[in-house]
């Protein structure tokens, strides 16, 4: 479940530790932690707001983490999308929805690749 990794991401980025984060968002810090580790990936919208909200993320960072909310995403196309901030959050969703035949891309550079792909053929 990838929207406990992009939570670390976040999390981590703000140099939060679970407890802070827990305490100035207001979900328990165990729930967090399981978040994190993937044990939990359904999240309520109110527990979403409360971590947006705490974690000042953006429109993009927000409109991402909502999208993973109960879905499968591979680690490394969020970590694309991460590091590059000119890939737009529609590809991102459009590559997370796509269904490969037979091999999916398994690392960043796969991924990338991937991705100028599908942005080239939607620009034309």
């Amino acid at each position: 479940m990838s929207f406990g990794y992009a939570l670390k991401k976040f999390r981590e980025g703000r140099d939060f530790t679970l407890r802070e984060l827990a305490k100035l968002s207001g979900v328990d810090h165990v729930y967090i932690h399981r978040l994190e580790r993937k044990e939990r990936n359904s999240p309520s919208k109110k527990t979403v707001d409360s971590l947006v909200h705490t974690l000042k993320l953006d429109k993009r960072r927000t409109r991402l983490l909502r999208f993973l909310v109960g879905k499968r995403v591979s680690d490394q196309l969020i970590e694309v999308f991460l590091e590059d901030e000119e890939l737009s959050i529609e590809l991102f969703e459009s590559l997370a929805s796509m269904s490969f035949r037979g091999k999916r891309p398994r690392s960043r550079e796969e991924w990338l690749n991937w991705a100028k792909r599908l942005e080239k053929f939607m620009d034309e």
